[in-house]
């Protein structure tokens, strides 16, 4: 634990002085930062897997040159083969798919089960559709342990330069199946932004030209112009170490709110530098909300997230938990602070997120933007409890504590 808390700096003198040397604001932390800006429409939110597949397998069918995918997890099951299924006729009318999955994917479950799901590589590639495997595992691996542990957690669509969509939701089982079948609670936003996409695809290409033999020419992805982009988008696009966006993301919406944080996290483990930003929004008169969920289906991810949770009450957090009516599972990796700022992306609230996943955030600075976001936070809310200290004393075990430090590079 000392490594966590000496990388993220987490001493109270050390963390108000990187504050005061920064704007104080979310967005002018960022520029400060380097983060890179472009006009964008109003996101649209899709709240669920339903709406997202729904709005996916339309997006599909309206794409005439190329559609790009990067997700954390692909398998074959139900509501995803039907994906595939219609990224597959796409390519047969001559549209280019590319598809770029974790391996991560090899080892899928459903929710409460512990039957393998397979993976959706073998079944593409017969397909004839060109799809790469991010990162893939092998024996060589075991020489060098740390490179099992990078993963791109991203998710995100490109659609012929026109359309990016980002967020939550892979093409799985458990992001698709909500409702009627529980699976995940999850968002992905879709918005129209030029810069963003030319950015992403050229993440996309140096990526894909990592992992595959076939290599892609990002000036083959032509990205048109658009009009009725009435406002902008930070694009943090996080690869440690040379670009650990991620840090720079926690710092920004906790050091720069100035009044009220709202955090939807379907996991966080916490270092003493994360607690210490909560800390300190806290001790500025910031309110501090964190909503986590039950029914996480994987005990150790459960356990070691409620371990966190006393340390969140005692930086002065309140910690709202959600229990679906279905048991689904809370996913969602939402932000908004001062009811302006608007945060939708992969990060969790963690050091791995922070280190060794690839992760991808889309900022917002738009009060329209953030109302939608705090309207779906106010229907989650229907379905919390406010988590006493008492409770969480009683997750301050050996066993939860064993979790969390496993799981601080693990999950």
């Amino acid at each position: 634990m000392m490594t966590f808390s000496l990388l993220s700096c987490s001493s109270s003198r050390a963390m108000e002085e990187r504050r005061l040397s920064h704007p104080p604001t979310p967005t002018g932390w960022l520029d400060e930062s380097g983060i890179p800006s472009y006009d964008s429409s109003i996101p649209i939110f899709y709240n669920t897997g339903v709406e997202w597949n729904q709005r996916s397998l339309q997006l599909i069918e309206e794409a005439e040159e190329y559609i790009v995918i990067s997700i954390f997890l692909g398998n074959l099951m139900d509501v995803a083969t039907e994906v595939w299924d219609a990224l597959i006729a796409k390519m047969h009318q001559g549209v280019r798919v590319y598809c770029m999955i974790d391996s991560t994917s090899y080892f899928q479950t459903p929710p409460h089960s512990s039957r393998i799901v397979p993976a959706a590589f073998s079944y593409l590639r017969d397909a004839g559709i060109e799809v790469v495997e991010y990162n893939p595992l092998s024996l060589n691996q075991l020489a060098f342990i740390p490179t099992l542990f990078d993963r791109d957690h991203r998710k995100y669509w490109i659609i012929d330069g026109k359309h990016i969509a980002l967020g939550g939701i892979n093409i799985n089982y458990a992001s698709l199946a909500y409702p009627p079948e529980t699976g995940n609670i999850d968002s992905m936003v879709e918005f129209d932004s030029p810069g963003a996409i030319t950015q992403m695809l050229t993440s996309f290409v140096a990526t894909w030209n990592q992992y595959s033999p076939s290599r892609l020419d990002v000036s083959s992805f032509e990205v048109p112009p658009t009009d009725d982009l009435a406002t902008k988008v930070w694009i943090l696009d996080h690869r440690w170490p040379s670009s650990s966006e991620t840090t720079t993301l926690f710092d920004a919406v906790t050091l720069g709110c100035q009044e009220e944080l709202w955090m939807v996290q379907g996991y966080t483990y916490l270092t003493a530098a994360l607690k210490e930003r909560i800390a300190n929004a806290v001790r500025r008169g910031v309110k501090v909300n964190v909503m986590l969920s039950e029914n996480a289906g994987k005990a150790n991810y459960q356990s070691a997230a409620y371990y966190s949770i006393l340390d969140l009450i005692d930086a002065g957090a309140t910690v709202y938990m959600y229990d679906d009516p279905n048991k689904a599972f809370l996913h969602l990796k939402l932000i908004v602070c001062d009811d302006r700022y608007t945060v939708v992306g992969s990060p969790n609230f963690n050091f791995r997120s922070q280190t060794l996943s690839r992760e991808l955030a889309a900022v917002f600075a738009e009060e329209e933007v953030a109302a939608q976001a705090k309207a779906h936070i106010d229907e989650l809310l229907k379905h919390c409890r406010v988590v006493s200290r008492e409770e969480a004393l009683q997750w301050r075990t050996t066993k939860h504590y064993l979790y969390h430090l496993l799981m601080q590079v693990y999950g």
